[in-house]
């Protein structure tokens, strides 16, 4: 089964009209749980307390049975996560507080550090801390990291599992 990281910010997105006008979040979000992604998590439980703290909540205060309230439950509550040991001594985690600086974003830094764990793909819509910061963070990991490691915007996920040409 392959492994992904998914921001919080991309459930979120997902219900907000001005950033998936096209449904590509929809489209990607569905494409995923049909190929059966392991969503990443880390040890220390930032990412999931963040998704617990932000997300279940919308799924829990409404009545919708909508597809993208099908896709949140999916992810939220039935889909299979994968428990990454992180070690905040660790010289990649040291290599990220560089780049991600900042007190508060324990959790981007937690999404950055399971991709370069795994191997494997972060989507995210947070150009301040991750997207802005891709190459440095690139970069700065390649050691610590393998050669599949990747950060993407929701819209350049779409792109890269259906192609330019298709429409999404």
């Amino acid at each position: 089964m392959p492994y992904i990281a998914i921001d919080t910010n991309i459930f979120e997105h997902l219900l907000n009209p001005d950033v998936n006008s096209d449904l590509h979040i929809d489209k990607l979000l569905g494409y995923l749980s049909m190929e059966r992604y392991k969503l990443l998590v880390d040890s220390t439980r930032k990412i999931g307390n963040e998704y617990q703290r932000m997300i279940i909540p919308i799924i829990l205060n409404t009545d919708d049975t909508g597809q993208k309230l099908q896709l949140l439950r999916y992810w939220m509550i039935h889909a299979v996560r994968y428990h990454v040991e992180l070690i905040q001594s660790d010289t990649l985690m040291q290599h990220i507080r560089r780049i991600i600086c900042e007190i508060a974003e324990h959790t981007d830094r937690a999404f950055v550090y399971v991709v370069c764990k795994m191997d494997s793909m972060l989507v995210t819509n947070d150009h301040t801390h991750i997207v802005g910061r891709r190459s440095e963070l690139l970069k700065k990991t390649k050691r610590e990291r393998g050669p599949n490691t990747d950060i993407k915007r929701s819209n350049d996920a779409c792109i890269k599992f259906f192609g330019r040409g298709e429409s999404v």
